[in-house]
């Protein structure tokens, strides 16, 4: 008889973890408190970054054995706004990002991990509360480290990545505008300070009306998330259970994104159950690119406005992509940075992250 994997959450890191084990000869059962799928996300676009590792994101998916069948829309070119006025213009030759839609719909990354649950046997248990002995976690963020307002709307606007760059708006964060296909996602982040986002909004979107022009909002809708990030010791916790995507803190904390950690961390944790833990993959593929943004975060918080306009500069004047592997990349430089910063920022109140966190930022109080 098949040894039996209980998970509890069903967004993409819980699915993945539940494809890859029904492969293995588990049975799996997934438990997610929401109908439908996509959780908390409304359909917007979200990034599935590419500029972290020199092997494609898509790549990555199949030769964790999950072939992508879902729409990633590459992005080559982006219109970067800085504080001083000056729009600047990037690209690369390869994608720098893929753009891809999380929630229930068709097409999404949560519609296409489904159907692969499925064809594996998962068992899905829908609008259910999961049990306490559940061997893998994957609920998503424990706590709110950074936080996003989003209006996901149809425009007439041409496909458009545009991102402002302006500590005076958006301190400690960026704000975003996505368009593809007519379908739209606007937005704001900040890592802290965040009682000043809806302020932030305002003032972001009155910024991309005057430099794109009058575009139509239709059908809009009001959205929002959540950057969750600790460093985890391991991905099998104190508890004995295993902790995989934001239920771990597996997260960038330069710009937020999880989407590629998050699946990556299912491929470790699946792996683990099957008795291959690999911890030197997860010290490579997971800790040091962790640590590594801690000491971006740590430097992006100081650019100030000229700072970021030169960033902008920078970024526009050669292949945006080679730009970020570079800037990205572990190495002793940041090692030392990061232990520094950590010492510095350690959240020394007890934090509410998973037993697997070995270190988190203070919270703002």
């Amino acid at each position: 008889m098949a040894q039996h994997i209980g998970i509890a959450g069903g967004g993409i890191s819980g699915l993945a973890t539940a494809v890859l084990l029904a492969r293995e000869g588990f049975a799996v059962e997934v438990w997610d408190r929401h109908r439908g799928g996509g959780g908390r996300f409304a359909g917007g676009w979200q990034v599935l970054e590419n500029g972290t590792g020199e092997l494609d994101a898509l790549d990555e998916l199949r030769e964790l054995g999950l072939a992508p069948d879902f729409a990633a829309i590459p992005a080559t070119t982006a219109l970067f706004l800085d504080g001083l006025g000056r729009r600047h213009e990037v690209s690369s030759g390869t994608p720098f990002a893929y753009f891809v839609r999380r929630g229930g719909g068709e097409g999404s990354l949560d519609a296409w991990l489904r159907r692969l649950a499925a064809g594996a046997g998962v068992v899905l248990r829908e609008g259910a509360a999961a049990p306490g002995d559940t061997e893998v976690v994957a609920t998503g963020p424990h706590q709110a480290d950074g936080v996003a307002r989003e209006l996901v709307f149809a425009s007439d606007l041409p496909d458009t990545v545009a991102v402002l760059f302006d500590p005076t708006v958006t301190p400690t964060g960026y704000a975003y505008l996505f368009c593809i296909g007519g379908h739209a996602t606007f937005g704001v982040a900040q890592v802290r300070r965040v009682g000043r986002l809806r302020e932030a909004q305002k003032e972001a979107w009155r910024r991309f009306r005057e430099a794109l022009g009058k575009f139509a909002v239709r059908g809009e809708h009001d959205g929002g998330q959540f950057m969750n990030f600790c460093l985890p010791r391991h991905l099998r916790g104190s508890d004995g259970r295993w902790y995989v995507g934001e239920a771990a803190g597996v997260q960038d904390f330069l710009y937020g994104l999880g989407n590629r950690l998050a699946l990556r961390s299912a491929g470790l944790v699946a792996a683990g159950i099957a008795g291959r833990w690999d911890q030197a993959r997860f010290e490579r593929t997971i800790r040091r690119p962790m640590r590594a943004t801690v000491a971006l975060r740590f430097a992006y918080e100081r650019l100030g406005r000229r700072g970021f306009a030169g960033f902008c500069r920078l970024a526009s004047r050669g292949d945006f992509r080679g730009l970020l592997l570079r800037l990205q990349r572990p190495g002793p430089l940041k090692d030392a940075v990061a232990t520094v910063v950590m010492a510095a920022w350690r959240e020394r109140g007890g934090c509410r992250h998973a037993p697997v966190c070995s270190w988190c930022r203070r919270r703002e109080r």
